[in-house]
């Protein structure tokens, strides 16, 4: 019987183990670099490739993302939680790589320097130059992989730091009100039937999360206190794409959630914050497949205004795996009743 393990990437403050925290990716142009389990893409699109997970690749450039930048004042007023995700993203860049039978890949959006190491990890034996001799500089707020690359990402971040539940929501929430406000949808078609893995999406309002983590707290004798983010009125999803029975039959791996009005797109929103989760796939002989699943988050007020657009209030969550349209999710109204849209 196959399992699946869902890992959640750790963010590692070093470039690899042996060397100091990196500030200026300036500073890996050039260098040798092996090659994480993150899914790369040919330049220029979302075409994923993953054969050249633990390969070696020499940095070749970086393509900053460029946007407004927020002044000083503005950052003040931010958390420290959001203002640090904001430096990080001022310091992001799309990463290419090159390896060593000529071909070229990138990391197919800009990586912030929190999330190198998801990414690469330096050839031991090779030393950073001071941040100092940095050739170049890179604009401020250029978006990172875990946020949507595009020029409203850090505006719609902004407005969800005052778009917070209240207090008396969250104790709520973290005595167990609201644990039950979240929802499984699979893809039920053939290949459940053919006992492969079967493409999911999962939806949880945040009460439900600061719930469930309450809950994992205690059971663990531990303290648990919400994050800003925890208590960020959203809808989080995690996506988990299809894999066969067999390893030769591979595992699709996701790399992007909407949310649509109806299937032309009249009214589409994008996540304000998107990660990927590696995913081990197992089957009973002991084989293996790495593909990624993907979690985001969407500001309730998007979802809101989707299903205001939506036909009979029933909108659409669309799951991509690099440029490809996996599968449609009709979140109906049972499901919303379920979440507490209604």
């Amino acid at each position: 019987m196959k399992q699946a393990i869902m890992v959640l990437l750790a963010v590692v403050p070093c470039f690899g183990q042996q060397q100091p925290p990196i500030q200026d990716l300036n500073l890996i142009v050039g260098k040798k670099v092996v090659a994480q389990r993150i899914p790369l893409c040919q330049p220029g699109t979302y075409t994923v490739v993953l054969a050249y997970a633990g390969k070696q690749a020499e940095v070749i450039s970086l393509k900053p993302f460029n946007a407004a930048h927020m002044s000083d004042a503005a950052m003040s007023r931010l958390t420290p939680e959001l203002r640090a995700m904001m430096v990080d993203m001022q310091k992001a860049a799309t990463i290419l790589v090159k390896f060593e039978d000529g071909t070229q890949l990138d990391t197919c959006a800009p990586v912030g320097p929190s999330k190198l190491s998801n990414y690469f990890e330096l050839v031991p034996g090779q030393m950073l130059p001071p941040a100092g001799q940095a050739t170049g500089t890179l604009p401020a707020i250029p978006a990172t992989t875990e946020l949507v690359s595009s020029a409203s990402a850090a505006s719609n971040l902004l407005t969800q730091a005052t778009n917070t539940l209240s207090s008396d929501q969250v104790q709520l929430a973290l005595s167990g009100k609201g644990k039950d406000h979240w929802v499984s949808i699979q893809d039920m078609g053939l290949m459940a039937a053919q006992g492969n893995q079967v493409p999911t999406i999962t939806l949880y309002m945040p009460e439900a999360v600061l719930a469930m983590r309450a809950e994992s707290a205690r059971k663990q004798f531990t303290a648990y206190e919400p994050t800003e983010e925890d208590k960020r009125q959203s809808l989080m999803i995690v996506a988990q794409g299809y894999a066969g029975t067999t390893i030769s039959e591979g595992c699709t791996s996701i790399t992007r959630i909407v949310l649509l009005s109806d299937p032309s797109g009249s009214v589409v929103k994008e996540a304000y914050l998107s990660e990927p989760l590696d995913e081990t796939w197992r089957n009973g002989f002991g084989a293996t497949n790495q593909c990624q699943s993907l979690r985001a988050k969407f500001a309730l007020d998007d979802v809101r205004k989707v299903k205001a657009a939506a036909p009979n209030g029933e909108f659409l969550v669309a799951v991509f795996s690099g440029t490809v349209n996996t599968k449609m999710y009709k979140i109906k109204k049972k499901h919303q009743s379920k979440l507490g849209l209604d």
